[in-house]
């Protein structure tokens, strides 16, 4: 169905520069950690924390791992259904993901952001910890996805000091971050390596889910799908197959001709004449279906199917599977 090609191996420019400009924070102290809660139905609380210069030191060479990997990467576009190579990051425009605007925004003024007030709902609704950093007029922010085991609360847990001879309790609540970020904030652009822990982080995967439904539905219309009903429900459930609904979507929106390709007979055509790939079909006629099996071996088949991942190549013309593809170039 779709004829291999070369995969872009540059972003625009723009996010390029932007990235490039993220060296200079190499040696850059952190100037607040900037805290994100949010409780359903409510929009996010923010709230900054003054580091003292101790843990400015350990901060500083959170930002300085972060920026000395994100510098080395080829900048790729953010795809749903894609995930970044060892080797690459993925961008995104800030104005896309609400959450950290509101972030960068609030922290631009640091003198009328509130202090962090750790009281026990404070705590359990923390969702990110923002380093923030500048040099000259430029912020960058090193954004740390807050899962629950990393926020000890002594309401349930007592954390303890070990120093030589001595076992002290600390004044205060304890905060675990780790050396990792999941997402650098520089200019107008996000960049992230982590596709899966960045969707979860910024709200992407909640919109990911409400669009897949509508989807499916507009694209299965005029097919014919045995366990229709059971395929609805399972495209909604995991991450992986809500991207790959999402990357359906993509091309939609895309490219006209996608949507002319999915037709019943396009695709028996196809699936008969590639019985490797293990799409089913039952019936005969105007009566034959797709088939889908809701076990893990299985239902994966029609969605790869929907998705056009099946490549030809032009050099060997070999047919393969695709586990992920860029957006077509033509």
């Amino acid at each position: 169905m779709t004829v291999a090609q070369p995969t872009p191996t540059i972003g625009p420019s723009a996010p390029v520069a932007a990235l490039a400009s993220l060296a200079s924070f190499e040696v850059a102290q952190p100037s607040a950690v900037v805290l994100a809660g949010q409780t359903p139905g409510r929009p996010p609380a923010i709230a900054q924390l003054q580091p003292t210069q101790s843990a400015a030191s350990l901060l500083g060479s959170v930002c300085k791992r972060a920026v000395s990997t994100y510098i080395q990467c080829e900048v790729v576009d953010y795809q749903p259904a894609g995930s970044p190579s060892e080797s690459q990051v993925m961008w995104v425009d800030l104005q896309d993901v609400p959450l950290l605007k509101q972030v960068l925004t609030d922290s631009d003024d640091l003198a009328n952001l509130p202090l962090f007030d750790p009281t026990p709902e404070s705590i359990r609704n923390l969702r990110l910890a923002a380093i923030r950093a500048q040099v000259d007029s430029t912020v960058a922010v090193f954004v740390q996805w807050l899962q629950p085991n990393q926020v000890v609360a002594r309401s349930t847990k007592y954390g303890f000091v070990l120093r030589r001879g001595v076992l002290e309790v600390p004044d205060g609540e304890i905060v675990m971050l780790t050396g990792d970020v999941t997402a650098v904030v520089i200019g107008d652009y996000v960049f992230f390596r982590n596709r899966s822990a960045f969707q979860q982080l910024t709200g992407l995967l909640e919109e990911l889910r409400r669009q897949a439904s509508n989807t499916f539905a507009a694209i299965t219309a005029n097919l014919k799908i045995a366990g229709f009903d059971d395929m609805a429900v399972a495209v909604t459930k995991g991450t992986t197959m809500l991207a790959k609904v999402a990357s359906i979507q993509r091309k939609l929106d895309r490219y006209p001709e996608y949507r002319l390709a999915l037709t019943m007979p396009k695709l028996l055509r196809f699936v008969r004449a590639h019985p490797e790939y293990g799409v089913e079909i039952a019936g005969v006629g105007r009566g034959a279906k797709l088939v889908f099996r809701n076990d893990p071996q299985n239902r994966w088949k029609i969605l790869k199917l929907l998705d056009d991942d099946y490549l030809t190549s032009e050099l060997t013309t070999l047919g393969y599977e695709a586990n992920s593809k860029s957006s077509p170039l033509t």
